[in-house]
């Protein structure tokens, strides 16, 4: 019986020697997000958030959690869902009102750190971040410009030409009337013209494309490749001098 009551006590002692307080937690989170342990800060905060609900530093531990989501893990889908809870349970705090905020301008969060992944080379999480976008805002202003920033991506940093022209086709199957849709037509006339080689596709895309957008600023450019079609720089007279 001594020995049964030794050890429940020595198991109490244990427990209460490896529970830390919420500010340990919260300031071991930002150690560990320093360090780039972000697992190890995600487990502090909640760890943080389940012992100690309401804390003083609880709505701040909910709002840092849909932070390193959003901007170490990439994470969108759980980000979004850990800003709801921080708005949901904390709502009337400071991180709560910012949280409704964040959620508020998300489109416009996820376009910019679409194009700020790109330029860390960080490609396939934005297209990620995009193809995100493209599902979950469909009827959003800036999703037209998301939808070309993919056929860009497949374009100049994939070098993926075949897909490059699904995605530039899809601005003008999904957003007809938006300002990157004559845009997206004239790269998908272009990828045939000067990097596949194919004139007869070319001829056709660009020919739609001055059916469509007689009067646009690009109509010029349109022309001027469907007269020179398969034609090399030497047979172009306003090109010839570049190789002289």
């Amino acid at each position: 019986m001594k020995i049964k009551y030794t050890l429940a006590i020595l198991g109490l002692l244990l427990v209460a020697s490896c529970t830390k307080t919420s500010t340990e937690l919260f300031d071991s989170s930002q150690q560990n997000t320093e360090n780039n342990q972000i697992d190890l800060a995600i487990r502090d905060l909640q760890t943080l958030l389940k012992e100690y609900p309401n804390d003083s530093l609880a709505s701040k531990a909910q709002y840092k959690l849909a932070s390193i989501y959003l901007n170490w893990k990439n994470d969108l889908e759980s980000g979004f869902i850990e800003l709801q809870n921080t708005v949901e349970r904390y709502g009337k705090s400071i991180q709560g009102k910012e949280a409704q905020a964040q959620i508020n301008e998300f489109p416009e969060y996820i376009l910019n750190k679409a194009e700020s992944l790109r330029k860390q080379k960080l490609l396939k999480e934005a297209v990620d971040h995009l193809m995100y976008m493209t599902e979950k805002y469909s009827q959003h202003e800036l999703t037209p410009k998301a939808q070309y920033m993919l056929g860009d991506i497949y374009m100049n940093d994939f070098r993926d030409f075949t897909t490059a022209i699904q995605e530039y086709r899809k601005v003008s199957e999904k957003f007809v009337g938006s300002e990157q849709e004559p845009h997206a037509l004239f790269m998908i006339g272009y990828i045939y013209a000067n990097v596949l080689n194919d004139t007869k596709s070319a001829q056709v895309e660009y020919e739609s494309f001055l059916k469509k957008f007689p009067d646009h600023e690009l109509s010029p450019s349109v022309k001027f490749e469907i007269e020179y079609l398969g034609k090399s720089i030497e047979e172009i007279p306003a090109l010839k001098h570049i190789t002289s």
